[in-house]
């Protein structure tokens, strides 16, 4: 949101299917020592350190198919100083067009219609 302040550029929902298989996290089960160490990073550092594996040596991304679509562009007029409600106001339009455009494409690239998307 700061750099449409900046350059002025238009908001574009993006949305990428398929990036979630390119790394698939390891989940640890519940008092392993792999949760506890994991539990203890994120005492010490503030967030959990997150394990995944990958094709090739380990750090390559497996070869899944990922599709990209492209919503249309959301026009921001020239605000010198936008105060927080016009922020939360073009965040609030750039989300649910990036909503509308999760549903609108989600069955073409392998995900059921009740699958929901989560921001987190």
């Amino acid at each position: 949101m700061v750099v449409f302040r900046i350059t002025r550029a238009d908001l574009v929902p993006v949305f990428s299917f398929g990036e979630n298989e390119l790394f698939p996290q390891v989940v640890l089960s519940e008092g392993s020592m792999g949760r506890r160490l994991q539990a203890l990073f994120k005492q010490i550092m503030g967030f959990a350190p997150c394990l995944f594996t990958g094709g090739r040596w380990l750090l390559l991304p497996y070869k899944r198919p990922v599709t990209t679509v492209v919503g249309h562009p959301i026009s921001i007029p020239k605000l010198d100083k936008p105060s927080q409600e016009q922020v939360n106001h073009y965040h609030s339009l750039y989300m649910k067009a990036l909503a509308e455009l999760f549903h609108k494409h989600k069955t073409s690239y392998g995900l059921s219609e009740t699958h929901e998307l989560r921001y987190i």
